[in-house]
């Protein structure tokens, strides 16, 4: 049967797989989903525009009960339009199963009435239920949902609002390869996309199948991880939903005006534990053995799945913050490798950081300084940055201790 490897291998024929730990990620939200009877698992596979992401999600297509959505709008997941007597809402349509985006982003470019309402259903969804009043009755959907979505990094934008009502993704920031190694891969290959997907379908179907008849000769087995594992997963847990914490700032000041909405860290730890559950399901099939426990690479893309909850712009200004101990301020941020924002840019996401305790703040001097605490926070960045990004403060920029006194009253917008 076939194995990861053998996928691996045979997109590298195609494409530059830069991040293979993407391939592992789409097909255990497959199997999580399809197979297990656990907590649905919502990925949100997130990359710049032809960053790769849609080709490796597109050969799930031939997988029993995945639907792909190109759309959707308020009235798309359950309605009491019937068409021929039947219901034609698209959760009736799936019942249980996995609903597939291309494109997640265009959908949350709806206004924000819209957004807001769609985002409402999904979290309703991801929960097993939902019901619907119309003027020709009720209509009513009991189920379990997976996820399989790409997005761009505007994700984190667009979702910001959304994210007070308590979202269920699991985010995985892919790994791109450079232009250079993209054009000479594509010199090597005249394979069309959509050539690539009809012989990749065929891989993804055959493991899917292979895994499927392992847990129905063997059985799904207990989640068996060590004590550090688990507080690794912990800690991840704890990071992810202030990371992912919704922070009001007020539009003509800046400041936090409100309590920031956080939500508890139940839900991400549950769904980090079917999501590597799934792994150690993988991982005895893979290598044959029932008894096959967590690995600690397992726990890796926990903790990369983890840190990709938060956009790219407030990860790069952890990772300055963590990769020095000295206490900078916002220019000095601003002007560090990789960044290149202004002053009152940077403020933009000090403060949301702050707020919800992931740096803290000097007021001794005329102007802020920023740093974390030595502690787990800083040795979660340090350890996870770079399996995410490579932005890094020079060691051989010399930091000026000094910087004009720092304006309070800038104007920023809401984040």
């Amino acid at each position: 049967m076939t194995k990861l490897a053998d996928i691996k291998k045979e997109w590298e024929k195609y494409i530059v797989l830069k991040d293979d730990r993407a391939v592992d990620m789409i097909l255990a939200t497959l199997v999580g989903n399809m197979l297990l009877d656990k907590d649905p698992i919502w990925l949100m596979i997130v990359a710049p525009s032809s960053g790769g992401k849609t080709t490796l999600l597109a050969p799930i297509v031939d997988i029993k009960s995945v639907y792909f959505v190109d759309d959707l709008t308020e009235k798309t997941l359950l309605s009491g339009y019937k068409v021929k007597g039947k219901n034609s809402s698209l959760l009736s349509l799936i019942g249980s199963g996995i609903m597939a985006f291309s494109d997640f982003t265009s959908i949350l470019t709806k206004n924000p009435v819209s957004r807001g309402e769609i985002l409402s259903q999904l979290k309703l969804v991801y929960d097993r239920k939902l019901s619907k009043y119309t003027g020709t009755g009720g209509v009513k959907w009991e189920g379990k949902i997976g996820f399989l979505g790409c997005a761009t990094e505007d994700i984190y934008y667009h979702l910001e609002s959304g994210r007070s009502m308590g979202e269920r993704f699991i985010f995985y920031w892919l790994n791109i390869p450079t232009d250079e190694e993209i054009t000479k891969k594509q010199q090597q290959t005249n394979v069309s996309a959509k050539g690539i997907t009809d012989i990749m379908k065929k891989y993804y179907a055959d493991y899917f199948e292979g895994v499927q008849q392992w847990i129905e000769k063997h059985r799904v087995p207990e989640l068996v991880m060590t004590d550090k594992q688990r507080e690794r997963v912990r800690q991840a847990s704890i990071f992810c939903v202030s990371g992912k914490a919704t922070v009001h700032t007020n539009y003509k000041s800046g400041k936090v005006d409100q309590i920031p909405q956080k939500a508890s860290v139940g839900r991400d730890y549950k769904s980090f534990e079917a999501l590597l559950l799934t792994f150690q399901i993988m991982y005895a099939y893979e290598t044959d053995n029932p008894g096959a426990k967590v690995q600690d690479w397992m726990i890796d893309i926990i903790e990369k799945s983890a840190y990709s909850s938060i956009n790219r712009e407030r990860r790069a200004i952890l990772e300055i913050l963590a990769d020095t101990d000295k206490l900078l301020t916002a220019s000095q941020i601003g002007t560090s490798k990789g960044l290149g924002l202004e002053k009152d840019g940077v403020g933009l996401y000090l403060n949301p950081l702050f707020a919800v305790g992931l740096i803290k703040r000097n007021t001794s001097s005329n102007a802020f300084k920023w740093y974390i605490e030595d502690g787990p926070t800083k040795n979660f960045i340090k350890k996870i940055a770079n399996s995410v990004s490579q932005i890094k403060l020079k060691e051989d920029e010399p930091i000026d201790d000094e910087e004009e006194e720092y304006d309070v009253n800038t104007q920023w917008e809401t984040m």
